[in-house]
């Protein structure tokens, strides 16, 4: 069984600092584009991040179903909010979008489920007062907007080509805040547990795997770098330019291979992490 985890960036593609009115970026070209680089990965399982679905001047773009009907699989999508687009020259609303996560299977997702994870209260400190990490000792409540961005996992049951079922967990953790990620860290592990024997949770987890805060995922699940002998901070980890911050997790399954699938090329800022299951783990 082979499962891929790709942050896509709604099809805008690669470049920083991320563009003011960005729906503007969005190109369904790259979108095809996206779709033939998950066809030709050829995985049962595919959890994508940061996908909208929005329509700016009233023009409808659902990138879940249309990845869809593109690849030719069953899809689940879940976002924890929406929000109004609004033209940056005269603040004029022109539409909305939500932004949220995708599970594309070749099989029907049963008991499919969608979760909001933690975010900051308002008088929490995104990083604490003197850590020298940016935002240190400011309020959530005072922090730009999107700092505690309401963030969602994604997944359901499928049926594992040899038999049995598979929970899978699809989630992107916040990018500020490292309490607040943390305690998004626990919360996935709440879920992992409460899923069965087989396990696989994945995506954008905005840390490296030997990062603290995400303690909590890592010590009850594998690593599916670590268990074909990639170690934490080893350079072919890297799926976001040099960061390593994109993970695939499991539990009750045996990992074959994990790589990143450098093919992608610039179809997005992040690049997918793919990995090769099968399901008689000798330990379950």
């Amino acid at each position: 069984m082979r499962i891929a985890t790709w942050n896509i960036r709604a099809a805008i593609g690669p470049g920083e600092p991320f563009p003011p009115a960005w729906w503007r970026h969005v190109r369904r070209d790259r979108l095809e584009q996206i779709a033939m680089v998950i066809a030709a990965l050829d995985a049962d399982i595919v959890a994508l991040q940061e996908v909208t679905v929005m329509s700016p001047d009233g023009d409808l773009l659902d990138q879940p179903l249309e990845l869809a009907r593109l690849t030719g699989r069953e899809v689940r999508y879940a976002a924890a909010h929406a929000f109004t687009l609004v033209r940056p020259e005269d603040g004029v609303t022109i539409g909305s979008a939500t932004w949220g996560n995708a599970v594309l299977t070749r099989r029907p997702i049963q008991s499919g489920f969608a979760i909001g994870l933690p975010a900051g209260a308002d008088d929490d400190l995104v990083e604490p007062a003197g850590s020298g990490l940016s935002l240190g000792g400011v309020t959530f409540f005072d922090a730009p907007y999107g700092t505690r961005e309401p963030r969602c996992a994604v997944g359901g049951i499928v049926t594992a080509p040899s038999g049995g079922p598979v929970a899978i967990v699809n989630a992107h953790l916040t990018y500020a805040g490292t309490a607040q990620r943390q305690a998004q860290a626990v919360a996935l592990a709440v879920l992992a547990r409460s899923l069965g024997t087989r396990v696989v949770v994945l995506g954008d987890f905005n840390a490296a795997i030997e990062a603290p805060c995400l303690e909590p995922l890592a010590n009850g699940l594998d690593d599916a770098f670590k268990t074909v002998g990639v170690p934490p901070g080893d350079p072919q980890r890297a799926s976001s330019g040099e960061a390593r911050i994109d993970h695939i997790l499991s539990r009750g399954l045996r990992t074959l291979d994990c790589r990143v699938a450098v093919e992608a090329g610039t179809a997005s800022d992040h690049l997918p992490v793919v990995a090769t299951f099968t399901t008689d783990d000798p330990r379950s």
